[in-house]
């Protein structure tokens, strides 16, 4: 596709590889401030230094449409830490991966409203979105095409749920993108936008890592075509996912089957899924425990050290566990069985989880309580979430004009009156921590209360602070905290004297067994005849 290059002065179009413009005469070419090199305009980086330019020129395409060559937008530095790691190391490795494709629905009715000026700055809002949702799930941008992008999971840091994290990707971008098409129909009385997104799982073979940050792979078969092809399928405002995607996700989403679909390049006609929203079962142990569970072995001794532990609580007489083991090895199983052991009990119990992905998510553990102690869908609206917190705030007997907007700005709810507080950060975080307390301990003088965190070795330093602040308020409280956490995690919460550590160590071989023999046993098979 030719490119016609945009006049910074005078924006008029000018042929790709002229120097000058040919309306007004303005070199259309780059010094570099730092070497005062010439650059052909479209560079981003300085070709003899290395120093960056800026941003890439706006183009028009033969089409006359507006296009955006952004430059690449350097992943957070954790995850570059991450990418970096794998420098050298993975070249030739055959891996399989997930690749989504998001394409922008709706930008030449919005150009055509508002002018190239206004419609490219708000493209380059969309696509901060796409990129920093991907980050979020530790996935890397491999290409901006067009009016979209194509993004890779699993490549080059490798995870097990790599396809999962896509899917969140996507479900997380439509939510971004729907906010931000209602406040530009606000404010300019333009069209509606929204994404197509299509997602595939298939192998690459993995090539060398590029100064930034971007992958080189080779595809094997067509792993790559066959995603940009389910997202060619996919309606405005969906994610489309192909049969391998949806096997490695099955359980963890909610999924409509829209059946066979044609797609150019293939003989036979291809299963297509349309995924809808997150399901409850976030873990792969929630999956399985629906399908159904192995025997519950060797761990007679630690669910009775936690139900005792309970029964202190239960009196006014707060425990916290730390139960560490490597992955694998049974803490969820363990707490499954404990929850179910007291579930007739007059108990609440909250859950949080820490995500791999999440260390560099402020708040998020936090986040994911709070949402849990107060009724929070994902996919509840801000007005919804805002009657939400202060019903809440009111069966717990909460002031609400001191926590209030603490708790909204928390669950991202725009207009939450934080800002018409005087406050320092240092303040702020002290606030969000008696918020989170408050919450919690008064909802264990209606019930006694359990807990439960998961995978604290990914515990987001904001949410550590809390916990540990949280932690002194347990012994007078009818509250049992029960952490896990991977061996290697420096935990030095359980020194107290209300706390304690249990490590579990692998099965028996006898226990072992036990297990291998129920896997291995026959299945009854029913016959229906007709």
């Amino acid at each position: 596709m030719g490119f016609t290059l945009i006049c910074p002065k005078c924006n008029s179009a000018n042929p790709e590889g002229m120097q000058f413009c040919g309306k007004c005469g303005t070199k259309v070419e780059r010094n570099c401030p730092k070497c005062n090199s010439l650059n052909p305009p479209d560079f981003i980086f300085c070709g003899t230094c290395g120093n960056a330019l800026g941003e890439a020129p706006r183009t028009l395409s033969s089409k006359g449409t507006l296009e955006i060559r952004r430059p690449p937008i350097k992943p957070p530095q954790a995850l570059t830490e991450k990418i970096l790691a794998q420098k050298g190391q993975i070249e030739g490795e055959h891996r399989q991966v997930t690749v989504m494709f998001c394409d922008l629905e709706g930008s030449t009715a919005l150009t055509e409203k508002l002018g190239d000026e206004k419609a490219f700055s708000l493209f380059d809002e969309i696509f901060g979105i796409l990129t920093q949702q991907v980050h979020k799930y530790e996935g890397t941008v491999q290409e901006f095409r067009g009016d979209g992008i194509m993004a890779l999971f699993g490549a080059p840091i490798a995870m097990e749920n790599a396809a999962q994290r896509a899917v969140s990707a996507s479900l997380a971008i439509h939510q971004e993108v729907t906010k931000f098409s209602y406040r530009i129909q606000e404010e300019t009385k333009g069209p509606s936008v929204r994404m197509r997104i299509g997602i595939h799982t298939g192998p690459v073979v993995l090539g060398s890592i590029g100064g930034d940050m971007r992958l080189e792979f080779q595809v094997i078969g067509d792993t790559v075509n066959l995603a940009a092809r389910v997202e060619s399928l996919a309606e405005p405002g969906t994610t489309y996912v192909s049969e391998e995607t949806f096997k490695q996700t099955e359980g963890f989403f909610r999924f409509e089957a829209l059946g066979k679909r044609r797609i150019k390049g293939k003989q036979s006609p291809v299963m297509v899924f349309r995924a809808i929203a997150s399901s409850p079962l976030r873990t792969r142990f929630d999956v399985n425990a629906e399908r159904g569970l192995t025997p519950f072995v060797g761990r007679k001794q630690e669910l009775k050290l936690l139900l005792q532990g309970f029964e202190k609580a239960r009196r006014g007489k707060g425990k916290a566990f730390f139960i560490a083991a490597e992955a694998g090895v049974g803490k969820s199983r363990l707490l499954y069985e404990f929850i179910k052991a007291v579930s007739n009990e007059d108990i609440i119990v909250r859950q949080g989880k820490c995500l791999s992905y999440g260390k560099e998510i402020a708040y998020h553990l936090i986040q994911d309580i709070l949402r849990e102690s107060l009724d929070i869908r994902e996919d509840d609206p801000e007005k919804k979430i805002r009657e939400k917190v202060t019903k809440g705030l009111s069966i717990l007997g909460i002031d609400e004009s001191s926590t209030l907007p603490f708790i909204l700005e928390l669950l991202y709810v725009k207009d939450c009156g934080i800002d018409h507080i005087s406050i320092s950060p240092e303040a702020k975080k002290v606030q969000i921590s008696e918020v989170f307390k408050k919450i919690i301990l008064k909802g264990s003088e209606l019930h006694p209360l359990i807990v439960v965190i998961e995978d604290l070795h990914w515990l987001d330093k904001s949410s550590e602070e809390i916990i540990k602040d949280f932690l002194h308020s347990i012994p007078q409280a009818r509250v049992l905290l029960v952490c896990t956490y991977r061996p290697g995690f420096a935990s030095t919460w359980a020194t107290k004297s209300f706390c304690q550590q249990v490590i579990l160590n692998r099965l028996s071989r006898e226990d072992s067994s036990r297990i291998i023999s129920h896997l291995l046993a026959p299945k009854k098979l029913v016959f229906e005849i007709c």
